[in-house]
């Protein structure tokens, strides 16, 4: 199947989680990974500046970076689908694809040599990616380095991906029962699909 072109929506913020809603950014009402909003390099500098991942300054010594923004982006998509691969099989219980695994690990490994180690106070120590020597990679540099975080941190236990559609999302309600990645598409979609069975089968 085709992968669907589309732009940024606002409900792609629902993950709670900056490396969740990074995810976010394929698929859409279905399980099938089919919707793609990073159409292009701009459309993924635009992200990532929105999301907090580079300021506006890194993000305008990115964007003079012409050459080869198809590659950077094909790089980019591929960490993604790497991550998705590797949290959804977190979510669900099972071991990650031996594949997304490496992919993931490369991308962490590399990203970790384009970074420095950063003590603020008694914060626990946190690796720091340097613009300078991470270059055009640096969105995905930032983003390797937070996957590695969230994967060695205690909420990780509460990744879940919606019962709807392939989104991921944090499950910090106090019953840790959501199942949805928002209730205002895939709850309320659920819950339409439910009514008309419903009413279908009241004679």
């Amino acid at each position: 199947m085709g992968v669907k072109e589309s732009r940024l929506h606002a409900d792609t913020g629902v993950g709670g989680h900056l490396v969740l809603d990074f995810m976010n950014t394929c698929g859409g009402a279905g399980k099938v990974r089919d919707v793609e909003r990073l159409v292009d390099w701009q459309d993924a500098i635009g992200w990532a500046t929105a999301s907090g991942v580079v300021d506006p300054a890194d993000s305008r010594l990115i964007e003079k970076t012409r050459s080869g923004s198809g590659h950077l982006l094909k790089e980019l998509t591929g960490l993604r689908e790497a991550m998705h691969a590797v949290f959804s099989a977190i979510a669900g219980g099972v071991p990650p694809p031996e594949t997304a695994r490496l992919r993931l690990e490369r991308d962490i490994v590399k990203a970790m040599s384009h970074s420095t180690m950063c003590f603020e106070g008694q914060a626990p120590m946190r690796w720091t990616v340097c613009p300078e020597k991470a270059g055009s990679a640096l969105i995905k540099d930032r983003l390797a380095i937070a996957a590695s975080e969230l994967l060695s941190q205690p909420v990780l236990a509460n990744v879940r991906a919606c019962a709807a559609c392939s989104w991921l999302f944090l499950d910090l309600s106090r019953s840790r029962s959501r199942r949805w990645c928002s209730m205002a598409t895939c709850g309320n979609r659920a819950k339409a699909q439910r009514h008309y069975h419903a009413m279908k089968a009241t004679p």
